[in-house]
Parts: structure tokens; sequence; C-alpha cells
């Protein structure tokens, strides 16, 4: 009953934000790009505890990092002198929606190491206040937490969290050995495109985002295509192998995207997926089927 409440009260605050966008395209659309900015950069309220725990592994080591005088809370689990593998959660996650993969990883041999970042689940606030982020904050909680438990063998990770692991990369050297990604956002574009069909941005608001994103980061949001970094990478020789898995259905990141992106990646492989959506991906047994094959014997050159 309460969830069926929730999710009709998400349905009426939508369809109130869609409306008021109308309205501001029309007259105040300065005033529609500033709170345009503010939702984008608004990773939402997780669920509560219990829920974010229903399928999570529950004996693993817990421990805290400290990044710019703020905390970043995570557990690990299995063998500390293993080959580390880390879960990256993706843009409003948790790390408990990618506890099916703790179990293959263990047998595999690997110590498995999630977390929050920061802004998302028990971490702390970012920079931006309690549930405000950005990709390279993101990148930052897992490069304090790789500088904590020790260098990446394997990462997996999903939706957003693909792109923070390849920016981590790009601009810290954390190359694994292998990377699973799952549901990646693979263009910018893509994702502005979703987000201004969910609130119906008119084309005035959609450009005062974009001009506010610049200022806020720096930079344009083109710079967050996860194409360039995959192209830079390669260029230097330190992109590793990939497993890329995408649903065909996914409503909320683009499996044509992944196509280029796996046509572009020299030792990426694609896989394919029908009516899995953005999420149910994470626990699909055809997708673990899938990363189990993928991985091989790498834990056993890992630990060579």
């Amino acid at each position: 009953m309460a969830t069926k409440k929730s999710t009709v009260v998400r349905k009426v605050q939508a369809g109130a934000l869609r409306l008021t966008f109308q309205g501001l395209e029309r007259g105040a659309p300065n005033v529609g790009a500033r709170l345009a900015e503010r939702l984008w950069f608004s990773v939402g309220t997780p669920p509560p505890r219990p829920v974010r725990e229903r399928h999570g592994v529950r004996d693993g080591d817990a421990f805290t990092v400290p990044l710019s005088g703020r905390q970043v809370h995570g557990v690990s689990f299995g063998d500390p002198s293993a080959p580390r593998a880390y879960l990256v959660h993706g843009w409003g996650g948790w790390w408990q929606q990618l506890s099916s993969f703790i179990p293959l990883l263990l047998d595999r041999g690997y110590r498995v190491v999630a977390f929050d970042a920061l802004a998302h689940g028990e971490s702390g606030p970012g920079s931006h206040g309690r549930r405000s982020s950005t990709v390279p904050e993101m990148a930052d909680s897992y490069r304090a937490v790789v500088d904590r438990v020790g260098r990446p063998a394997l990462t997996v990770a999903h939706s957003m969290g693909c792109l923070s692991v390849l920016w981590a990369q790009r601009q810290h050297g954390l190359a694994p050995a292998r990377q699973v990604l799952l549901a990646p956002a693979a263009t910018t574009a893509g994702m502005l495109d979703v987000f201004s069909r969910t609130l119906t941005l008119g084309p005035s608001v959609r450009a005062g985002l974009q001009r506010r994103f610049r200022a806020r980061m720096g930079r344009p949001l083109s710079d967050f295509d996860l194409l360039p970094l995959v192209t830079a990478e390669q260029h230097e020789g330190s992109l590793s192998p990939a497993l890329v898995v995408h649903d065909s259905e996914d409503e909320m990141t683009s499996a044509i995207e992944s196509q280029r992106l796996v046509q572009e990646w020299l030792g990426a492989r694609l896989r394919l997926t029908r009516g899995l959506g953005h999420y149910r991906l994470l626990r699909a047994p055809e997708v673990l089927s899938a990363t189990e094959q993928f991985l091989g014997t790498e834990v056993a050159s890992a630990r060579g």
C-alpha cells in the first residue's frame, strides 16, 4: 500500500513539474533553467535502509574513507589479500543494487569492495549539499576508496557509475585489468534528451541549463561523454577489456549508444538483453552468467 501511495505521489509531483516548466518556458526561461540545474544535479532521496538492504549481503567489513572533510562509507567482502573487484553504483543509486554480483565475484577469488559515493546512500553530503553531486565527485569517491583499499583488478559499474569509473581512470590512472559496464550512460546528449523529455523542457530552458552546467563545471556537457574518454585511453594503450551489457528496452540510457561504444573500443564485447530495463538488469541470471564467462581465468592471472 505504501509503495502504491508513493508511486502516485511521484506521478503527481512529476506532472506538476512538467506544467511548471511549460509555464517557465513561455514566461521566465532563466528561472526555468535555474530550476532545471538544481534538478539535474540532484541525486534524489534513497529508499529507507531496510529497502536498500533487502537484497544486500550483510556479513562484510564496514569501512569509512575521509574525502574533503566528508565521509564515504563502504563495505568489503572476502580475502584481504585477493585482487580487488569494485562495485560502483549509478546516479542516485546505492551499493546494494549490485549485491547480486558479490557471490559470483567471491567464488572467482576476488575481494569485493562496494561503497556509496558522496551524497548517495549512507555516505556524507557532497560539496553541493546532502543530495546533490557531480560525476567528478562520484569519481573522487571511487578514487578515495581505491587509495584506501587497493588498486582495482576489476570494476563492475552501472549507468552513470560507468562514466565515473572511466573519468577516474582518465584523471588518476586507475585502470583495472577488466571491467563490466552495465547500462552505461554513453552520451550526455542522450541523458539530456531523457531529462528534457521527462520534464517537458522547452528549447530556451534546455539551452539555459546547458549554459548553467558549463558555468558550474567549467567545461561543456559534452566533455562527459564516454566515447572521448575511451578514445583517449585507447590511444595511450591503457584501456582494459570490457563487457558492456545493455537492455534493448532501457528507457534511461541508450543501447544503441552502447553498440557504438563497443565498435570503437578494441577488446570490448557487447551483450544485449530484452525486457530487463535499466534496473532488473542488475539481478538477471543471464547477466551474471555473461559476467562469469567474460571473467574466465582473469583472477588466476591477477594473482600471478
